[in-house]
């Protein structure tokens, strides 16, 4: 009977460790805290990989430590401190790792996961967005994403078409382009749901965004201001199966914008292509 017990509590306990194995809180040497919510089987992702994923996030309280990695999903106390839910959008996220594409910070955190996998992540502010903020979230503000990672590809490398200088034209609001070749679908019109893959580019060749890059295509309404004004409009010179290039001036982009990876007043440049019109 000994020994019967003394078998059961080695397969209890056994048993135990092994499902605590992946519970463990692990601190990098930037200070980036993360857990293993469920280990995945399938690919390991590293940096440089297309990576495909859902997540959920919260900025994190000032006076939270005790429940950094407990679920805060169904918390409705944290709900005005959310970041963004993916899986409840249905709409995974693409992007490739350590371009600094996504959350900043989760980069860092992501590497190492292999895909099926659930990761808690906690990032130190100075990680994140330090002493400047971001849009709603304040400066010095810690963040908390949950991430599942559904895929992990080789990443696609976009690179900047080679276009005759020839080829370019005018409009009267100061947008350039260039038809580089033309499809034999439908024009573009306004108020029809479009589905293009680009690449844009600032002046001096320094990619910034690409759908290409993440294998993933946007669709938009034309004509709506779901774009920038130059997208609109430049839109609405193409044809199914186009492909072309706009050179969009600060006034028809972000203008006095600044964003992470485009400076105020810059002129932009995309390589477009329609793949689909509805």
């Amino acid at each position: 009977m000994q020994k019967m017990l003394l078998a059961l509590f080695v397969i209890i306990t056994v048993s135990f460790i092994g499902c605590s194995k992946g519970n463990e809180i692990k601190t990098l040497e930037s200070g980036l805290q993360y857990m293993d919510d469920s280990l995945g089987t399938g690919r390991e992702a590293k940096a440089g990989d297309l990576v495909s994923i859902h997540f959920k996030g919260w900025m994190v309280p000032k006076d939270t430590a005790s429940e950094l990695f407990s679920d805060w999903s169904t918390d409705q106390s944290k709900n005005m401190l959310s970041l963004g839910d993916s899986k409840m959008r249905n709409q995974p996220i693409k992007f490739t790792l350590n371009s600094n594409s996504f959350i900043k910070g989760t980069d860092e955190g992501i590497v190492g996961m292999k895909a099926g996998g659930v990761r808690t992540i906690i990032i130190p502010a100075k990680l994140a967005y330090g002493e400047a903020g971001i849009g709603f979230i304040p400066p010095n503000t810690d963040l908390k994403v949950v991430i599942e990672l559904l895929e992990v590809k080789d990443r696609i490398v976009a690179e900047m078409w080679d276009v005759d200088s020839t080829l370019f034209k005018t409009t009267a609001s100061g947008l350039k382009y260039a038809i580089i070749s033309k499809g034999d679908g439908p024009a573009v019109e306004a108020n029809k749901v479009i589905t293009v893959h680009y690449s844009g580019y600032l002046e001096n060749g320094t990619m910034f965004d690409s759908s290409v890059e993440r294998d993933e295509p946007i669709s938009f309404v034309v004509g709506q201001g779901q774009v920038i004004p130059g997208w609109d409009e430049g839109m609405q010179l193409l044809k199914k199966g186009d492909k072309a290039r706009f050179i969009i001036p600060p006034q028809l982009g972000y203008g006095e914008m600044q964003l992470e990876k485009i400076p105020a007043n810059s002129t932009l440049i995309f390589d477009t292509e329609v793949i689909d019109i509805q």
